[in-house]
């Protein structure tokens, strides 16, 4: 049983002063602006390190990485659940009565990660340059609702008053003077701080939706923490795309796998299907079973307008395909020749009316807020 994260407060040291922490199984991912690692930050919070699994450890944190006695740790922390709950009768086993003993509560990685993140509820943020994640320029759009989505404020002045200036990678007038400034009230003992795209996007990720509940996922989180997960640059460039131009996506979809044909961008008479399971398994070729170029060790830009195009269209929740698109992250892509094949066949028999298979077709203006 995994527990749901405390709300995030930067203040708030009840939530770790005094309590005992075990940590098993290293961090998938561990935000850079913490000042060390999760074992550390809760100990410099108040928590107290343990190593042992028992009625006087308060949470048991589970990295989502391999390492030795993480299984085990985690069997002993759900058998101290049952002991202290009381087991239910089966057959011929009779029901132990419950000891009421405490037991620990197991959190997985991401929960912790919310319990310990920077609290930017009415935070400022103030943007320049061009960004990556918006396919090299500026939009404003979706990076305003980055930081609404997490509680900061937007704002247009850069003075003592500021939280965060940030500061994309591209060039863009006024940036130099702007970040100049920066670094002169930084300087000055402020407390503004100046952050670059990779530590904006850190600092706005979550891994909980702030807007409609742990289980719900609204689009602009989905984008928002994509951004965390997935390359940032091939994002870029499947939002461009989906910005630019509409798509008509041949798709089938069940709880197995997600395939489609994408288009491509740079010849309209290439296609591509790309293909992904809940797993994490995924791939993308040509009808000639030549694998995508963009593919190189992770996902192509083509699947993700795949999964975002589905996901903008309301085909495919948002959760569901942020989690398999989760699943993919340090895997490499794999062949399925056969899946391929079968796709393709069917993708001619629609263009030719043969077969009815009706595409998700999106609209560039459902993404200009992306």
């Amino acid at each position: 049983m995994v527990a749901k994260p405390a709300a995030s407060d930067e203040s708030n040291i009840d939530l770790f002063k005094g309590k005992t922490f075990a940590f098993f199984g290293a961090f998938s991912y561990w935000p850079s602006y913490h000042p060390g690692a999760p074992s550390t930050v809760a100990q410099m919070k108040g928590g107290i390190l343990k190593h042992d699994v028992d009625h006087e450890l308060d949470y048991l944190v589970i990295g989502d990485k391999r390492e030795e006695g993480k299984k085990e740790a985690i069997k002993e922390a759900e058998r101290l659940r049952a002991e202290s709950e009381g087991t239910v009768a089966s057959g011929k086993r009779k029901a132990k009565p419950a000891t009421g003993k405490p037991f620990p509560t197991i959190l997985d990685e991401s929960a912790f990660r919310e319990m310990v993140r920077a609290n930017l509820t009415g935070k400022t943020f103030c943007l320049f340059g061009g960004f990556d994640c918006c396919g090299g320029g500026f939009d404003e759009s979706l990076l305003r609702s980055m930081v609404e989505n997490v509680g900061g404020i937007v704002v247009n002045t850069l003075d003592e008053k500021l939280d965060y200036a940030v500061f994309g990678p591209r060039k863009s007038d006024g940036k130099i003077a702007a970040h100049n400034k920066a670094k002169k009230l930084a300087a000055s003992g402020i407390r503004l701080r100046i952050l670059d795209e990779e530590g904006f996007l850190e600092l706005v990720r979550t891994d909980h939706d702030t807007t409609s509940g742990d289980d719900d996922m609204n689009f602009a989180t989905f984008i928002s923490r994509l951004h965390g997960t997935v390359d940032q640059g091939k994002l870029g460039r499947a939002l461009k795309m989906l910005k630019q131009e509409a798509f008509k996506l041949y798709v089938r979809k069940d709880d197995e796998h997600v395939v489609g044909v994408v288009r491509s961008q740079t010849n309209t008479s290439k296609v591509y299907a790309s293909w992904l399971t809940p797993e994490g398994k995924y791939g993308c070729c040509t009808p000639d079973l030549d694998e995508c170029m963009g593919l190189q060790g992770n996902i192509c830009k083509h699947l993700l307008v795949l999964m975002v195009g589905l996901t903008g269209a309301g085909e495919m929740e948002a959760r569901q395909a942020y989690d398999w698109l989760k699943a993919a992250q340090g895997k490499r892509p794999r062949a399925n020749g056969a899946l391929i094949a079968d796709t393709f066949i069917q993708y001619k028999g629609a263009e030719v009316g043969e077969i009815d298979w009706r595409p998700t077709e999106t609209i560039p203006e459902d993404y200009y807020a992306f």
